[in-house]
């Protein structure tokens, strides 16, 4: 006997033409971002050079590809990229050493993690202006430019991903979050799970720059929780945002998915404070 859930006249849905129907919106997705994409390079951009040229905040240099900006594409391809030794967490090493302490010491809140570069040059500018400036358009760039380091797509792999949250005030002040825009984009393009504001910010805490590693650490401390345990709990979890620098931050996002149920924790950033 037919189930209602594979009967039409029972009223529901066939499960073959519902995954059919999924594939094709994929599909027709896919081929609209080409469409877009080309037709940027080939109509808009041409017309944006002329009408509003530009200059490179790294190198003063004309831009080429205002849609793909600010940087210039010289400034995009020489962005400061790791090329020392890097714990299993992401964290930067002397030649010397193969585990960083925390780590070795098993107190590391991380499996592991991967970041684009250091925090310096044209990286450092490249966030500015996605943060500071408002170009949301440099996220899907920097997103781009990280799916090309090979840890950030093994961290990716088989994960879902979530991003730092802000503040619902200082959300509404920037008009965006910027990790949720790199989340967006990374999730993307390695095919992987989403969650959005899985993970809340649930008090405002003051800005972290400025503050000693201990101020960080009390300042950030029970500031986050989980609202959507389902879509964490027993799995392995992605946390995305722009920049780590003593990790205070990323651990107490850590702690909490962790104490959602999380089975373990990954961080990817686009740069790190050396």
């Amino acid at each position: 006997m037919n189930s209602a859930s594979s009967n039409p006249e029972c009223g529901g849905r066939p499960r073959r033409a519902k995954g059919a129907a999924e594939v094709t919106l994929r599909t027709l997705r896919r081929r609209a971002q080409t469409w877009t994409r080309t037709a940027k390079r080939l109509i808009v951009e041409p017309i944006l050079t002329v009408i509003f040229p530009s200059s490179c905040p790294a190198c003063a240099e004309p831009v080429a590809h205002p849609t793909r900006g600010p940087l210039c594409e010289s400034c995009w391809e020489t962005l400061p990229r790791h090329s020392g030794r890097l714990c299993r967490c992401g964290f930067p090493l002397p030649e010397t050493i193969d585990t960083c302490g925390r780590c070795r010491r098993g107190l590391s809140a991380f499996a592991n993690g991967a970041s684009l570069g250091p925090y310096e040059a044209q990286l450092r500018i490249a966030i500015h202006e996605l943060k500071y400036h408002g170009r949301r358009r440099v996220a899907a760039r920097l997103a781009e430019e990280m799916l090309r380091t090979p840890e950030v797509r093994a961290a990716l792999d088989g994960a879902v991903v979530v991003e730092v949250p802000l503040h619902p005030r200082r959300r509404v002040g920037r008009g965006f979050n910027q990790a949720s825009l790199l989340a967006d984009a990374l999730a993307a393009g390695a095919s992987a799970e989403r969650a959005e504001r899985a993970l809340v910010r649930r008090r405002e805490t003051v800005p972290q720059s400025g503050l000693s590693v201990a101020a960080r650490r009390r300042n950030v401390s029970g500031a986050f929780s989980v609202r959507r345990r389902g879509r964490v709990a027993g799995r392995s979890v992605v946390l995305v945002d722009d920049i780590i620098t003593t990790g205070a931050t990323a651990r107490a996002c850590a702690s909490a998915l962790r104490l959602a149920g999380a089975r373990e924790v990954r961080v990817v950033t686009v740069a790190r404070v050396p």
